[in-house]
């Protein structure tokens, strides 16, 4: 059954199109990526799914007409570009004024490692704080669907791991989740099947497969740290070598960030996965469309 169904989708901004997609569904409990240029509409898309913005054409959210009835959205979480809390209360208070059932709050909070900041006033919180509880109540608000747009923009390399675990748990529990992101190979990861926006149009692209003994690249910011890492990596991977300021790896087990506290007190600029690009396949249809 699809939770969202989208049917000749048209969103003009004046004269200008620039969303025309026929027909578009997305199932219960799938994941899926939005990705493309900036300007070709990914926040559009979302804000249209979302009633923000007015459009032609039919969006059915459970069998309804959000058009004609919005309640549908009451039990979607939605993230789009900036974080947007009230500043004069806490996180928690911020998603208890959003949520109507905060059941699953304190669960996801765990998940997502941010119980020490939730009674804190949002007014206070850094830009990656704000991101995360902002994630964390689109979650908690979306039963049905989660869509969130450039959701890990702020966040350090653990965290981004504890919002995919969390949103992997959302839908595995019949949630909805689409994002839009720029960083395709961090947010391939968090979704089954992910698309191009293109020239007002949207594609379907599939995503080469992984599975254990995946190859990793960590970027460091100099070559005393890289050689750090690289004395307590080299017992835990295999075919580990160490270029300058980079490490390259297969992993033994099939998860990167097992190995990752290991090294925690390293500052790490960049981890890559260099098993299959995303980009790769992203740039390919970019070329062919």
């Amino acid at each position: 059954m699809a939770v969202i169904s989208i049917t000749n989708l048209k969103k003009f901004y004046g004269k200008e199109l620039v969303l025309d997609i026929p027909h578009m569904q997305f199932e219960n409990g799938t994941s899926v990526g939005i990705f493309g240029a900036n300007g070709s509409g990914k926040s559009t898309l979302i804000k249209c799914i979302t009633s923000l913005l007015p459009y032609d054409g039919e969006i059915i959210i459970d069998n309804i007409n959000i058009k004609k009835d919005p309640s549908p959205l009451k039990n979607i979480g939605v993230l789009i570009e900036d974080a947007v809390l009230i500043k004069g209360m806490s996180g928690r208070e911020n998603i208890k004024y959003f949520c109507k059932d905060c059941s699953t709050l304190d669960e996801y909070a765990k998940i997502l490692d941010v119980e020490n900041i939730l009674d804190i006033k949002a007014g206070k919180y850094s830009i990656g704080m704000r991101q995360k509880i902002a994630i964390l109540l689109a979650c908690v608000k979306g039963k049905n669907a989660i869509l969130l747009d450039e959701p890990f923009n702020g966040l350090d390399i653990i965290s981004v791991e504890k919002a995919i675990n969390l949103l992997l748990l959302c839908r595995k529990r019949g949630a909805t989740v689409i994002l839009t992101s720029h960083q395709l190979d961090i947010s391939s990861r968090a979704v089954d099947t992910y698309y191009l926006l293109k020239n007002k149009k949207i594609f379907n692209c599939t995503s080469p497969q992984k599975g254990a003994g995946d190859r990793y690249m960590i970027e460091f910011f100099n070559n005393d740290d890289a050689a750090a890492a690289y004395n307590i990596l080299i017992d835990k991977t295999e075919d580990c070598s160490i270029d300058n300021y980079c490490i390259k790896f297969k992993l033994k087990c099939n998860n990167v960030y097992y190995i990752l506290p290991f090294i925690q007190e390293i500052p790490i600029k960049q981890l890559t996965d260099i098993t299959y690009s995303v980009k790769e396949a992203y740039l390919k249809m970019e070329e062919e469309i």
